[in-house]
């Protein structure tokens, strides 16, 4: 009687042994996560080939944007209003002067304001020397911010007369990026250890030409 319980019992774990087996390399020949569903920030490329060094993910953000973002921050550590004005997006950039500001600043005071900031913060002249794109949300419905952001914008034209900016748009962007510093005219454009917060921008592809937007 023994013997028959213990033929019985190999033969259930040798049916198993089969089926299990099958299981673990089904799972293995599993179909690979295609690179473009993949999030952001899963593949981090750094580029040194403008003036300030910047991380991020080239999936998702492309050259003329990485120029427009390295632009923004070269005209905050230049004090360059022009440069400043040609990047950021002139609906909302105009709502903030007029609106928030009230029209008793300038694109040079607030260039001035904000790198006299940082100057205090660290106690010395700075240039940033590593831009991280962290984080860079593109869908609708994943951030109520970028959502909400598109809706003002159309409010903003509809105030004016003008069809909606979304119409035109090809895209929008809600990113965060972690700011790095160095001594000015030092040459530095590594991840130094003086760091700001990660500060949010929008990049808002309008009419084929990239724009920013500050908070």
């Amino acid at each position: 009687m023994k013997q028959k319980m213990f033929a019985a019992v190999c033969a259930a774990v040798l049916a198993v042994c089969p089926l299990a087996g099958c299981g673990a390399a089904g799972s293995e020949e599993q179909e690979a996560v295609k690179m473009e569903d993949l999030p952001y920030g899963s593949t981090i490329t750094e580029d040194s080939t403008r003036n300030i060094t910047i991380a991020f993910d080239k999936r998702f953000l492309d050259d003329a944007l990485l120029d427009r973002i390295v632009s923004y921050y070269e005209s905050i550590q230049n004090r360059d209003a022009e440069e400043f004005k040609s990047v950021v997006f002139p609906l909302y950039h105009n709502y903030e002067i007029s609106t928030v500001y009230e029209d008793k600043v300038t694109e040079q005071d607030l260039l001035d304001t904000t790198y006299d900031a940082i100057k205090e913060y660290f106690g010395y002249d700075f240039d940033f020397a590593y831009l991280n794109v962290e984080e860079c949300v593109m869908k609708d419905g994943i951030s109520g911010e970028r959502d909400t952001m598109i809706r003002f914008l159309d409010d903003l034209a509809a105030e004016k007369g003008e069809k909606k900016i979304s119409e035109d748009t090809g895209a929008l962007y809600e990113m965060s990026v972690k700011r790095h510093v160095a001594e000015k005219g030092s040459g530095n454009r590594t991840e130094t250890l003086d760091e700001l917060d990660s500060e949010t921008l929008y990049a808002i592809q309008y009419q084929g030409e990239w724009y920013l937007m500050y908070t």
